[in-house]
């Protein structure tokens, strides 16, 4: 079982690895790294985001393979009410793919690196203006 105080350091640490890629430079390079540790974080937050609405029980596991496809993301969360779901699910699975695109094969065009990076922080963002509307309602 993972807490919210472990989901933060792995999320973390995911995005300070991104981070000093991109400061080095090494995009390019370390391409199939990028794709790995970016679909974990967004994997990530979106079960911080679970747990701290309370959506699962403390026992959940998210896994990347649930955005493999639409129609299992969809099956997976539909009955859960997860603030902006919709825009979320697709953001995921978008990174998923990113991450299958970039992890398998031979290297790719530093543009797809990109927009997986770009990506994951817009689901960062996302996620963080939904946890913040929670502080803003309570606070």
């Amino acid at each position: 079982m993972t807490t919210v105080e472990e989901h933060e350091k792995i999320i973390k640490e995911f995005l300070d690895d991104i981070n000093e890629k991109i400061r080095a430079n090494l995009l390019i390079e370390r391409q199939k790294i990028i794709g790995f540790a970016a679909s974990e974080a967004a994997v990530n937050l979106f079960a911080l985001l679970l747990r701290k609405k309370a959506l699962v029980e403390p026992g959940f596991n998210a896994n990347h393979r649930f955005f493999a496809s639409q129609r299992i993301a969809e099956k997976r969360f539909m009955k859960l009410d997860i603030p902006k779901k919709g825009e979320l699910i697709n953001l995921l699975i978008d990174q998923e793919s990113y991450r299958n695109k970039l992890c398998y094969g031979k290297d790719k065009k530093a543009n797809l690196v990109n927009f997986a990076i770009e990506n994951l922080f817009k689901i960062k963002n996302l996620i963080d203006s939904v946890l913040e509307e929670k502080n803003d309602r309570t606070g």
